[in-house]
């Protein structure tokens, strides 16, 4: 148990009405205490007590940490006075909060919570300011009794903030019906953490809403975390089983069934595939059979008479001093002939050179074309490279631009295989069927971080023209890392004898070696070899932690990258000072940013910058991101960001660096694959170095395990296709 101090709110130095984190001094009978934390509604005067953790501050002295932080009920004449004269209870003041202290002393606040009528027994007090002062007290304290009821279970200070706002004085009453509402309703928290306050307060194991809940965390666990936007129902009956105790779910059957026919936001859908019946989350099913429709409508729509465009591929050609492969030529033809198309290949394969063409053909022919990437990283490559404005996907469909809709006449995606199916669902929303859009991206690659396996999915269908470039221009003209790359998605060892330029291997016997060796290449020797900052470099890993894994490295390349410095912010377990390198980990579609004079919200899975700046009392953390956009994190988003210095190859999807450190140590089986090390290669520009060891990197290689993915947008476009085809053909009839 902490510290408990008990006394009234003499000063509020700060405090956010978002999340209720406070700064105040609380006077007590013998002392002042300056206290940090989430409070309740609070104002000088209010009583409060606190539980907490004596620290002592660089800055600001020895303060308590609160854990917890209640609004108690003063017990003397004068804390009574001082609390309804606070300024916290509309309609009394100081003087008036006199005056009926006076008239009801110790029992002053039961008789404005249980008698307010009474209240018009003191001068000046009419019935309605008797009503109104009685309901503005019920607000107050419906505040602190539902802080106080959901921190009884567990719940933290600044979650139990945020459920209040929500829920308001309902909170006590929604969250005692259904706890597993809280997963639903309320970013953050989580099936394990409605679990453990639903056991709590002594909900049934086999509960209908346990198990709706249940069945509902595996479905949304299977598409966070491996990417399946359905799983098999036999397959979803034995993974709740697992999670909830099989002795539970007897009922379990009739509770999927219910949420298939369900109208709320948890609800279910079912589809038939070729094992048997498909079960999804709504949103998910929404979103691969909505996509699906649209990208039929659209080729449908195309017209697909080839155009005559060998005279201005020729031109290109001449002016580019470049010859296209015949493959290569029938990309663009493809891709020019309207509705979808796919480019796919590896490194040097050219795509670049064959979007460079297909953009100048189009443009050139009055069509207004529209380039979007997955990330920031991404989408500044593919300007550089064309020469033309290329957008992230989010950032098209947040514009005021496209707020009615992607009037474009043709829009072209690169580095697809980072696009999840929910982002394009969105993206074909506000597209025109009558469009052209040009898909490109490394089918090799790893899948989307996000559900679905949208690029396998458009290609295997076998309805959209499909290109694979196989021949590569890039290795003739000496590239280690592409001549690598190939090899090992090949299956084939890539050389290690360090006789290129750009493509190292570095031996390293053991994690610890293999963090040595890393954090030296980092610091010392690759930023004079390449001529270029530390913080262009980027540490690669299979694995989060270990020594040699994201968690430690981090640390390690952090304490030796930054100066030590006071003004720090933690969350959690880490700690942000200015100029650290970070990332953000989730979509945010509501978080504000600024850029000079412009202003918008979302901020994206894998968007990387720099911390600009901290504030140790507010908690506040200043992040400036690769486009310039400046983000201000406070309270519960702070934890949507995580040190950058190494980041897992996941991570790294779509983006590419000056230079590459791969540490290839950990992992098991499933993870330790030869398209993750192929992805991690080819995210290098200009210098890709492994660290490990020969027997690691050829058990990698070798290993061509891809976990399988369920999903449903291939066979739903088959479906949608089918229909489509009669009502064509009745058309044709009639």
């Amino acid at each position: 148990m902490g510290t408990v101090i008990k006394g009234t709110v003499a000063d509020v130095r700060f405090r956010n009405e978002e999340n209720g984190y406070t700064i105040a001094t609380i006077e007590t009978d013998n002392d002042a205490v300056t206290v940090v934390g989430v409070f309740p509604p609070v104002c000088e005067g209010s009583y409060v007590s606190a539980e907490g953790t004596f620290v002592e501050h660089a800055r600001f002295g020895r303060q308590l940490k609160a854990d917890t932080v209640r609004l108690d009920r003063p017990d003397t004449i004068y804390g009574i006075i001082r609390f309804l004269g606070s300024g916290l209870i509309k309609g009394i003041g100081e003087k008036r909060a006199a005056a009926i202290a006076e008239k009801f002393g110790r029992d002053t606040l039961d008789v404005i919570e249980r008698e307010p009528d009474r209240l018009v027994e003191v001068q000046g007090i009419s019935r309605r300011m008797a009503k109104e002062i009685s309901a503005s007290f019920g607000e107050v304290k419906a505040a602190s009794d539902a802080l106080t009821f959901l921190m009884e279970f567990g719940v933290s200070s600044s979650l139990a903030m945020k459920i209040y706002l929500l829920y308001g004085s309902d909170t006590e009453a929604l969250v005692r019906t259904d706890p597993y509402r809280l997963t639903e309703d309320v970013r953050g928290v989580g099936f394990l953490t409605a679990d453990r306050i639903a056991r709590a307060m002594g909900v049934r194991p086999d509960s209908e809403f346990r198990l709706r809940a249940g069945v509902v965390h595996v479905l949304g666990e299977s598409a966070d975390r491996n990417g399946n936007t359905f799983l098999p129902r036999e397959t979803l009956v034995a993974e709740t089983k697992a999670l909830l105790g099989s002795e539970n779910c007897d009922r379990l059957d009739e509770i999927i069934d219910s949420l298939l026919v369900s109208s709320k936001p948890a609800a279910l859908r079912s589809a038939e595939y070729e094992g048997g019946e498909a079960i999804m989350l709504r949103y998910l099913y929404r979103a691969e059979a909505g996509a699906a429709n649209k990208l039929c409508r659209m080729a449908r729509s195309a017209n697909r008479a080839m155009p005559d465009c060998d005279d201005e591929i020729a031109e290109f050609e001449r002016i580019e001093h470049f010859t296209f492969h015949p493959e290569q030529r029938r990309a663009i033809i493809s891709a020019l002939g309207g509705g979808v198309s796919v480019i796919t290949g590896g490194p040097g394969t050219g795509k670049t050179t064959i979007v460079r063409c297909i953009l100048r053909l189009l443009t050139h022919h009055g069509l207004r074309v529209r380039l979007m990437a997955p990330t920031g990283r991404a989408a500044k490559r593919m300007s550089e490279s064309t020469g033309a404005e290329a957008t992230t996907i989010h950032r098209a469909l947040l514009s005021e631009e496209c707020a009615d809709g992607i009037e474009d006449d043709a829009v072209i995606v690169d580095e697809f295989s980072m696009v999840d199916v929910v982002l394009l669902d969105k993206l074909l929303g506000k597209m025109r069927d009558e469009a052209t859009l040009v898909i490109v991206g490394d089918a090799d690659q790893l899948p989307s971080v996000g559900a679905g396996n949208a690029l396998a999915d458009i290609i295997s269908c076998g309805k959209f023209p499909v290109t694979s470039l196989t021949h590569i221009y890039r290795q003739g003209e000496g590239s280690g890392i592409t001549v690598a790359a190939h090899r090992i998605n090949a299956g084939e060892m890539p050389d290690l004898t360090n006789a290129s330029g750009d493509f190292f291997f570095i031996r390293a016997s053991d994690p610890h070696s293999a963090a040595v060796t890393v954090r030296d290449l980092v610091i010392r020797r690759l930023p004079g070899y390449l001529h270029c900052d530390p913080m262009k470099l980027q540490v690669l890993c299979p694995v989060k932690n270990g020594e040699a894994g994201c968690a430690g490295l981090n640390a390690a390349l952090r304490e030796a990258l930054l100066p030590s410095t006071t003004r720090q912010v933690a969350v959690g377990d880490t700690r942000y000072s200015a100029g650290d390198k970070v990332m953000h980990t989730v979509n945010n579609y509501e978080l504000k940013w600024t850029r000079g004079s412009e202003e918008g919200t979302g901020v994206f899975n894998g968007d990387m910058g720099t911390v600009e700046e901290v504030d140790p009392v507010g908690g506040g953390i200043i992040v400036m991101f690769e486009d310039r956009r400046r983000v201000e994190y406070t309270g519960e988003d702070r934890l949507q960001l995580m040190p950058a210095y190494a980041i897992t190859v996941h991570k790294s999807q779509g983006s590419e660096y000056e230079g590459a450190v791969i540490s290839l140590t950990g992992g098991n089986y499933m993870i330790m694959t030869r398209n993750l090390l192929y992805t991690a290669v080819t995210r290098a520009r200009r210098l890709a170095v492994i660290v490990g060891t020969e027997e690691t990197v050829a058990r990698t290689v070798r290993n061509n395990y891809i976990r399988k993915r369920w999903s449903m947008l291939s066979a739903f476009i088959e479906r949608a296709d089918g229909k489509m085809g009669a009502l064509w053909t009745d058309d044709e009839e009639e």
